[in-house]
């Protein structure tokens, strides 16, 4: 089933419509059963895999010549793919840049942005129904000047005005579409995937509204822009953080874990994100409920349809909330920073499944993501042939064909029991549903469990097994291809180097150290400009665009890693050479911690210091690893001095948001076990709470403390005093897909028994349609019982959005400041 998401613009009164946009790829109908986790006994080193690669293959790669195309426009001259994509669109695209700009001024048009990624299905989609029709191409020409810009290349422009659109509509998402007026580059009105018709009657709109009420438009785009500034680029004080920070984030995640699935949220889609597991690794691992909790995750994953079962390496997400059915791209970043997943796992339990999924994650990256000189891939598409996961995807008698036509047909069954074929099929395109029903491959049992079911050895089951694998990977090398962006990126680069360095450190593996070694000389000799700079990509023989914070952050992190891999001391000078760059390039003196960008680029309205970390981590909090790293290393107090002064800067988002901080918050537990005194504060209380920053919305308790038993809940109000000229969505604001008010407990055994108001209807300024808020005083009784099971500490956590008549703020999510006091059968209290 396509996932939609219907999004009501509370800003969007401007353009009075609601928007349709597609975040996903297409969700399995059917799905398998649940299998048992069963931890395997620990056995040796797991052996060099017996895959050998495919002879000939050479990956698909975007070709912008060829045949004659009736449309050329100036996207040809690019090197990066994502744009050579669009060079034959009617759409007169630019790229980003002066030309663009004084062409708009010029010709007082307004700028129609869009931004994508060469492996993201519904940028394909969009193009498709949209840029390559004559029609809308020719509206676009004469009304607007079009831009499209590759993300993966300038990560600066996409966060600014994703930012934006996040704050337009609660929402953010590729490809994202982005209006702006022409002399300052602040955006007007924005969303993601449009419909064409919907795409159209947005173009009108705009292009009318340009015309006749342009200075509506204008106070708009500063009003944004103005909150888009301070929610990236407004400094704010340090906060106070300890060890009482790194605790509740841990217990946040817990709390959140899926135990059914694995993963630590419910509900689809589901994505790895691997800076959480990182910090869940090293600060949450003596906590046995934690460790259990990370490792069912990484069997699950590692044994859905999200892992490429024959080919290895990791899909982007799972569409639904058992890892089954991917979104099938593959992105570089994803794989490195997984594959250091699983080595620290192996490192730690010596559990051979791990050393197997990243041998052959490690494996996928030196087949198909590798290039001339050691230079690293950066993704692969999600679709092939213009269907998605056509390459992955097989029927029943397509998996047997291919079997028999190998000599293996006495190997189909176990290939049937082992890949959950003996079920129902579990994907279906729903813009193909005519060729019907297909399987994404998962593993029903882990290895060990399979073998022992099969009444074979571990070995002897893992022997059989990679002979049907290299059957089908043959197959499956004859079918069209998705095609793959062959960019290298130096911020990517940095995570699959250090996964590499990991991934041979512990499996003792020269071939990736190897590759890391040689991914890392392509770098230093052929993106670095003579005074030492980086470069952020490479394509065709050309090193272009200053690099960026992350490039920087993420390659020195990458030569750490080869560093401890190796022992090579080259590794670390190079870091030293290159963090002395970044800290004259980015540093804010002011301040503390990193600039994203360099100073005085006249293409943004706000230089940027980012503290998110997501799927990929924030260059700040990387930085204060590797600063602590040398530090460690050649005992120089300026890198504890950096260190702490970054961390400072990052403690409003520790506080505030920690689980989107996941590293950052990894690097405060560095600073926990050995530089407490360099913190923002000295004090070492273990259950610090995590306070609301100042701001529109001010909550208050009825007490400080309650006290429960099994038979006695307690009671507590919470009170939010909502400032004028702003609402929050109430717990049900009428839309299931607003971010409605909650409150819930942390902790096992606990419930939250609360009794949301209904809150007051809204429309907004201009209309639209109507949902529930909460304006001016609130409050929210809560009862607070326990069952028998109750364990640990017990902690509120309230979620929520504040949002004005045209912006939203960023999602709030605070542990509130009650102490929850446990109270057993023979009265004994419990913290």
């Amino acid at each position: 089933m396509l996932n939609r998401l219907m999004i009501v613009f509370t800003t969007a009164g401007l353009l009075g419509m609601t928007m349709l946009v597609n975040l996903s790829g297409c969700a399995g109908e059917a799905e398998p059963k649940d299998s048992s986790v069963v931890e395997s006994p620990v056995e040796e080193l797991p052996e060099a895999s017996s895959y050998v690669p495919i002879p000939g293959y050479v990956p698909l790669l975007v070709d912008a010549t060829g045949d004659h195309h009736p449309h050329t426009n100036r996207l040809i001259d690019e090197t990066s793919p994502y744009l050579l994509q669009h060079a034959h669109n009617p759409v007169n695209w630019y790229p980003w840049g002066p030309e663009a700009f004084e062409a708009a001024r010029r010709e007082d048009k307004p700028i129609f942005m869009s931004i994508g990624y060469s492996t993201c299905y519904w940028c394909h989609v969009m193009e498709r129904e949209s840029f390559e029709n004559e029609q809308v191409a020719a509206y676009m020409n004469q009304h607007f000047i079009s831009i499209k810009i590759d993300r993966e290349e300038r990560p600066d422009v996409d966060a600014i005005y994703m930012a934006a659109v996040q704050a337009m509509t609660g929402r953010g998402g590729w490809p994202m579409s982005v209006f702006l007026e022409p002399e300052t580059l602040k955006p007007i009105f924005g969303g993601t995937y449009f419909q064409k018709p919907r795409f159209m009657a947005l173009l009108r709109k705009i292009k009318d509204q340009w015309i006749g009420q342009r200075a509506q438009l204008l106070a708009r785009a500063n009003e944004i822009a103005d909150n888009v500034s301070r929610r990236l680029g407004a400094p704010s004080p340090p906060r106070a953080i300890g060890k009482g920070n790194v605790d509740n984030t841990v217990l946040r995640f817990l709390s959140n874990f899926d135990p059914l699935n694995g993963g630590f949220r419910r509900g689809a889609p589901k994505f790895p994100i691997p800076t959480n597991l990182q910090l869940l690794m090293y600060a949450g691992w003596d906590n046995p409920d934690l460790r259990q909790a990370l490792l069912v995750t990484l069997d699950r994953m590692a044994m859905g349809g999200i892992y490429d079962q024959i080919g290895g390496g990791f899909h982007r997400y799972s569409t639904d909330s058992r890892w089954l059915v991917p979104h099938f791209e593959k992105m570089l970043y994803d794989n490195g920073q997984l594959a250091s997943v699983y080595a620290e796992a192996f490192d730690r339990t010596g559990d051979p499944f791990y050393g197997e999924v990243l041998r052959e994650t490690l494996d996928y990256v030196l087949r198909e993501m590798r290039g001339e000189g050691g230079r690293l891939y950066s993704a692969q598409d999600a679709e092939a042939g213009q269907r998605e996961g056509s390459s992955y995807v097989w029927t029943k008698d397509q998996v047997k064909a291919v079997l028999f036509d190998a000599g293996l047909e006495n190997e189909i069954e176990l290939a049937f029991q082992t890949y959950g074929l003996n079920g129902p099929p579990n994907f279906l395109d729903p813009h193909h549903a005519q060729e019907g029903r297909k399987n994404v491959l998962f593993m029903t049992n882990r290895p060990g469990v399979q073998a022992q079911q099969l009444g074979v050895s571990r070995s002897e089951f893992k022997k059989r097994i990679e002979n049907v694998k290299k059957a089908l990977m043959m197959a499956r090398y004859g079918r069209v291809q998705p095609i793959t962006d062959d960019k290298t990126l130096v911020a990517w680069s940095g995570l699959m180097i250090a996964g590499l360095a990991d991934g041979g450190r512990v499996l003792n593996e020269k071939r990736y150290l190897q590759a890391a070694r040689d991914a890392s000389a392509f770098i230093l000799t052929n993106m670095r400009t003579p005074e030492g700079r980086l470069h952020r990509t490479y394509r065709s023989g050309q090193a272009k665009i200053d690099g960026m914070l992350e490039d920087y952050s993420f390659f020195c992190r990458g030569l750490m890693a080869l560093h401890r891999a190796t022992g090579d001391e080259m590794y670390v000078q190079r870091a030293i050479e290159l963090m002395d760059v970044a800290r004259r390039l980015f540093w804010d003196d002011s301040h503390g911690g990193y600039f994203d960008t360099l100073e005085g680029q006249t293409d943004l309205f706000v230089r940027t210091k980012s503290t998110r970390d997501g799927v990929v981590p924030n260059g700040n909090s990387v930085m204060v690893h590797t600063l602590l790293d040398l530090y460690e290393f050649t005992h120089d107090p300026r890198y504890l001095t950096d260190a702490a002064a970054t961390m400072a800067f990052l403690s409003r988002k520790v506080t505030a948001q920690p689980t989107d901080a996941a590293i950052a918050v990894l690097a405060l537990n560095r600073f926990v076990a050995s530089y407490a005194e360099y913190l923002p504060t000295q004090s070492q209380r273990s259950a610090a709470f995590l306070s609301p920053p100042p701001g529109p919305v001010t909550i208050t308790t009825s007490t400080d403390n309650v006290r429960i038993a099994p038979s006695r809940p307690g009671e507590v109000q919470v009170t939010l005093q909502i400032g004028d000229g702003y609402h929050v969505n109430a717990h049900e604001p009428g839309d299931d897909l607003l971010i409605g008010l909650t409150i819930r407990t942390i902790g096992q055994g606990y419930e939250a028994n609360v009794a949301y108001p209904d809150g007051e209807s809204y429309r907004g300024p201009l209309g639209g349609r109507e949902i529930r808020v909460y304006e001016g005083r609130v409050t929210i009784p809560i009862r607070i019982s326990q069952t028998e099971s109750a364990q640990g500490p017990c902690k509120l956590l309230i979620e929520y959005q504040v949002c004005t008549d045209r912006v939203c703020l960023a999602p709030m999510n605070l542990v509130l400041p009650i102490t929850i006091l446990s109270t057993s059968s023979d009265d004994r209290a419990q913290h």
